[in-house]
């Protein structure tokens, strides 16, 4: 379930639909998701720690093959598991 987020939260980011703010769209579109599908979650994960979720969602969908950077959604994952399941 975690991956499916993770993935899912991952690809909305990155179709970047506005010039500014798809960060702070793609959090609140997740977090009516979650709740939409029964997690109990708020923005307080999102406020407090917006440049961790930011740079997870680059690192999620950033590559270089030439300098050996692949992408990997562990920092996302990560993420989730501390809004999702209280995880530190």
């Amino acid at each position: 379930m975690m991956r499916y987020i993770t993935r899912f939260v991952s690809g909305l980011w990155q179709i970047h639909p506005f010039g500014e703010g798809n960060t702070r769209t793609t959090a609140v579109f997740t977090i009516l998701y979650l709740r939409s599908i029964g997690f109990k979650v708020n923005n307080d994960l999102f406020a407090q720690h917006s440049w961790y979720f930011r740079n997870a969602l680059v690192r999620a969908n950033y590559k270089n093959a030439r300098t050996g950077i692949d992408y990997t959604t562990i920092y996302l994952e990560h993420f989730f598991r501390n809004l999702i399941l209280g995880d530190k």
